[in-house]
């Protein structure tokens, strides 16, 4: 893994692996913090992400590390997930929440406005893109989004430009809709 998370060292102070122990790495990513956790103890790192590509970068980790397991999920679902891996008690958790520099860096995913792609939004591949959202959404609570998960302080302009416009022509990409922003 070529990931370099930002807070590795502070991490591993304080999570402070130890000899025999089982870790979860609850938002596996570019698997930085897992790779850092198995170099500094034989321990076992469970990673979880919900991201297709983040998974397939931990399957491929996992082929050649016995010491890894990649489970596929919500960091919500850990008791779940684990549970179905039979794996004992756990020693240690690390989350390093939001979005990840591949999500970001990746224009196909439609989280960034640098580089055009599709408005799409979504951490993993199911459920409904922003696209989709942005075509069906009332705009009194397109700017009730806005405004709470955004901190948007023009949320109800830009709401009501979103409205305006889909009723000519559905926004499809990062571009248009940052044009229109």
């Amino acid at each position: 893994m070529s990931h370099l998370p930002v807070l590795q060292d502070a991490m591993l102070a304080a999570l402070a692996p130890a000899p025999g122990a089982v870790v979860v790495d609850a938002t596996f990513g570019g698997g930085g913090y897992t790779t850092a956790i198995l170099a500094a103890a034989p321990c076992y790192v469970i990673g979880v992400d919900r991201d297709p590509e983040a998974v397939a970068r931990g399957r491929s980790l996992a082929a050649r590390e016995p010491r890894f397991t990649m489970l596929e999920g919500r960091f919500g679902e850990l008791e779940t997930l684990l549970a179905g891996i039979g794996r004992g008690p756990v020693d240690g958790i690390v989350a390093d929440l939001g979005v990840s520099s591949f999500q970001l860096d990746t224009p196909g995913r439609g989280f960034s406005f640098q580089a055009d792609g599709p408005l799409d939004m979504r951490m993993g591949d199911t459920g409904e893109s922003a696209a989709e959202l942005l075509e069906r959404i009332d705009e009194a609570s397109l700017a009730r989004l806005l405004f709470e998960l955004g901190e948007e302080p023009e949320a109800r302009r830009i709401a009501a430009a979103i409205v305006a416009r889909r009723r000519t022509k559905p926004l499809a990409t990062t571009s248009e809709l940052a044009d229109l922003v």
